[in-house]
């Protein structure tokens, strides 16, 4: 499946969205076709996440985590979501489907 979206709802709500980039595509517009730029971006993007594993702990991850929903429940957890009743971070899992 393919999930076709943009920011701007989360931009127009003042909603924060902080990630890596992990996946570093090769020849899409946006991103380096030359190979030596394309190691940079991908070096940077290790030593982010090897910063991230030591400075983000398991406790500390878990305390801002407040439950995980399937790529099938998200429209309906919207509606949580914006009337204010969800505190903490909600994990998608792409990979799993309701009931599953």
């Amino acid at each position: 499946g393919e999930l076709s979206t943009t920011v701007f709802p989360f931009i127009l709500r003042g909603v924060r969205l902080l990630g890596v980039d992990s996946t570093l595509p090769w020849n899409i517009d946006g991103y380096p076709t030359d190979v030596e730029r394309w190691r940079l971006w991908r070096d940077e993007r290790l030593r982010i996440w090897d910063e991230l594993a030591c400075t983000l702990s398991p406790t500390a991850i878990s305390a801002i985590h407040s439950h995980t929903i399937c790529l099938d429940d998200v429209y309906e957890s919207s509606h949580a979501i914006l009337k204010g009743e969800v505190a903490g971070r909600v994990v998608v899992d792409v990979n799993k489907r309701s009931g599953a």
